[in-house]
């Protein structure tokens, strides 16, 4: 039941700008579980993250909210297991050289069976970061990243909705989830993407975005 929301301005702009449209998603996607944001600054990807609930996260309405970036990468959780909500399971997870932020909506089908291919690496429980070693691996060895999330779907099976921020901004995108569609829009002068809080009956643009123009249904691999 987790929720992504990815989101590019022409020009820097502060993450209070999205802070009501993550507060939403978070709220109508009861995505309550852990919460987190990646963004770009100095040449690298920056990323906060806590157990709680945005709404209740005083780094919001505090130093967050004055962080501006042309790019974020919103990620509010709902785990499958509550046994994950810890830390090590929020995300969205960072490579450590802080070049790649990654985050996951749905349920690996096949995590088990690689599991313990990443067991070494491993921090937390949950199947996203199977997702995430597997994802890093293929762009180390070269796979742009859309194409790699495509692979990551490919392999771990079930519904997924991914995303991924690199240090130079780009956001790439990747669905196959029959229950919690993935959208892009326009909403003012920025370019968004949102997943539409498993209620597809437009919910999504009636309690968030009403002015969203060229709204868009993502279909397998896009970059933002």
């Amino acid at each position: 039941m987790c929720e992504i929301l990815a989101v590019t301005w022409p020009e820097p702009r502060p993450f209070a700008a999205i802070a009501p449209w993550a507060r939403a998603l978070e709220f109508y996607g009861s995505g309550r579980f852990g919460w987190g944001v990646a963004w770009t600054a100095g040449g690298r990807v920056r990323v906060h993250k806590d157990t709680g609930q945005l709404a209740d996260d005083p780094a919001v309405d505090g130093w967050l909210g004055a962080v501006e970036s042309r790019h974020f990468l919103v990620h509010s959780r709902r785990p499958t297991l509550l046994s994950t909500i810890q830390l090590a399971d929020t995300q969205p997870f960072l490579t450590q050289d802080a070049a790649l932020a990654f985050c996951h909506n749905g349920l690996f089908r096949e995590r088990d069976a690689y599991r313990p291919q990443f067991a070494g690496r491993l921090r937390g429980g949950a199947d996203s970061e199977i997702g995430f070693c597997m994802l890093t691996d293929l762009i180390e060895a070269g796979a742009p990243a859309a194409d790699a999330l495509a692979v990551v779907a490919g392999k771990l099976g079930g519904n997924a909705n991914l995303g991924t921020l690199d240090a130079d901004g780009a956001i790439a995108l990747f669905t196959r989830h029959e229950t919690n569609r993935f959208w892009t829009f326009g909403a003012g002068d920025a370019r968004v993407a949102a997943t539409e809080m498993h209620s597809p009956d437009g919910s999504l643009f009636r309690l968030i975005f009403p002015d969203a123009r060229d709204r868009s249904l993502i279909d397998g691999s896009v970059l933002l």
